[in-house]
């Protein structure tokens, strides 16, 4: 636990928590008689344009297992739970293979290298539902249940899974642990900057000459990541908006492309990393267009549990949908459209600050970033 702290790892799933922080509450957290533990992946990638996890598990699953395995003996888990999409059929398949695998070579099962530590492996399939990947509503699924998330406290290390301690990474997070005990916390801390240290895995897309998975140092640029790595702009075209995050994440206009790629400062530049999926679009693009299909998709993939959520994200395509009618002429200071504007910019601050979980609150991050940058676009 203390070597994972030492690195800097934090959780490579969105909410970039600091790992061997929570490792180090999930050991120490009061259990049953029987020191039930749980520890589990979170392998439910929902937003559209992601793919990390998925590609982890198809290509490497002992890899996300090896990490695994070390993360219940340090906190002494007593079962392990890979939830994944049904719908990733290819890294089911090769998850249960190399489970049987660690089982046959003695990796998993009673008296694991014959010490008294005993701990077992097992996958879930959830239903493809982007509230899926939320960790209260993965629980709750896991249990049986419609997976509807809650209000934390008390946080999942504490009473998790059955109301007994649960560690919950994502695969990614998982598939790191094994590279850092194996080459050092320095070698990780090395890379990366002040924020946070080590490398993410993006999915890279849009108007660009290269796409697809890309790792990188956390102080890396999307300047860099775009012109450096990918190419630049396809067809000579220019650079207009960075959609950083997918569709819980947020628009960026090129005078913000030396922003790095760490969760504070996407956040400071009014955006979040979300599932770590990126965008580079030309002039062609409207972000009026963009923000209406990321709320529309949180609109589709609403649990209904809470109001802010389930009717805001409907009043906000409705509003988008007035904002971006193009068979009217609109003057830009139209005091009709200014109030929309408006109306649109209080809608997302209730879903941010009434919303029950992160879906609801980050609805109105692609919203807000395209008021905030793209005005003119509106106007």
């Amino acid at each position: 636990i203390e070597d994972i702290i030492a690195s800097g790892l934090r959780g490579k799933g969105g909410g970039g928590f600091v790992t061997g922080h929570k490792w180090k509450k999930a050991a120490n957290a009061p259990t049953d008689d029987l020191g039930t533990r749980y520890i589990m992946v979170n392998g439910d990638e929902g937003n559209p344009a992601s793919y990390m996890d998925r590609s982890v598990m198809e290509g490497c699953p002992h890899q996300v297992i090896e990490g695994l395995i070390i993360g219940a003996y340090a906190i002494q888990a007593t079962e392990g739970i890979i939830y994944t999409r049904a719908d990733y059929s290819i890294a089911v398949r090769r998850l249960n293979m190399a489970l049987e695998q660690a089982r046959e070579r003695g990796l998993l099962g009673k008296n694991i290298n014959g010490t008294d530590f005993s701990f077992d492996i097992y996958v879930h399939e959830g239903m493809e539902a982007f509230i899926g990947g939320e960790s209260t509503a993965l629980m709750a699924s896991v249990e049986g249940k419609r997976p509807f998330p809650k209000a934390q406290p008390p946080h999942s290390a504490e009473k998790g899974l059955w109301g007994k301690p649960t560690l919950l990474n994502n695969a990614e997070t998982w598939a790191t642990v094994s590279a850092i005990l194996k080459k050092g916390s320095g070698w990780y801390a090395s890379m990366g900057n002040d924020n946070a240290k080590g490398t993410k895995v993006w999915a890279l897309s849009g108007n660009i000459k290269y796409n697809g998975l890309m790792e990188f140092d956390m102080s890396t640029t999307f300047h860099e990541v775009i012109e450096d790595v990918c190419g630049g702009i396809s067809k000579k075209k220019e650079l207009k908006i960075i959609h950083a995050g997918g569709v819980t994440g947020g628009f960026l206009p090129p005078s913000k492309a030396d922003t790095p790629l760490d969760y504070e400062s996407l956040l400071g530049a009014g955006v979040l990393m979300g599932q770590a999926s990126f965008a580079a679009y030309d002039e062609s693009a409207c972000v009026i267009d963009l923000a209406k299909f990321s709320v529309g998709f949180n609109e589709a993939e609403t649990c209904g549990k809470c109001t802010p959520c389930r009717i805001g994200s409907v009043r906000g395509v409705e509003v988008i949908d007035q904002l971006g009618r193009r068979d009217v002429e609109f003057e830009p200071d139209d005091p009709e459209r200014q109030a929309q504007k408006v109306l649109l910019e209080d809608l997302c601050e209730t879903m941010t600050l009434g919303s029950l979980c992160g879906l609801g609150g980050m609805t109105a991050f692609p919203v807000l970033s395209a008021l905030k940058h793209f005005s003119e676009d509106f106007d």
